[in-house]
């Protein structure tokens, strides 16, 4: 059995920091995987990622901004949900830049395949 994890403390399994922004992995179940993700002064990533399932994310602090291949650009805010079609090339970053940070969780179906382009 899991002990409960402090998401806004930034607690994970484990973690993974880049110029990006911060990754923490909640779970990694035979079923679901789920990740916390920080974006703090981070750059904006040069490529586009893809994820061959659907990608539920939800903000728990600060706005996030997704740019979707043929699509405008979406905000989604704290307490906000969104989904990311399987196969949709995206590229997420805080928003406004200089704004607070922005965390979110991100959740799949367990071996889910995540690429950059």
């Amino acid at each position: 059995m899991m002990d409960p994890l402090d998401v806004t403390a930034l607690q994970a399994l484990s973690r993974q920091d880049s110029t990006y922004g911060a990754v923490g992995v909640l779970h990694d179940g035979p079923d679901l995987q789920a990740w916390w993700i920080w974006k703090d002064h981070e750059e904006v990533e040069p490529t586009e990622s893809v994820m061959d399932h659907d990608d539920l994310l939800f903000v728990v602090r600060g706005t996030l901004r997704l740019e979707l291949e043929d699509r405008d650009p979406v905000i989604v805010r704290a307490g906000e949900l969104f989904v990311i079609p399987a196969g949709t090339p995206f590229r997420g970053y805080r928003w406004p830049r200089d704004g607070e940070p922005c965390l979110f969780l991100a959740v799949t179906a367990a071996g889910a395949t995540f690429t950059r382009r």
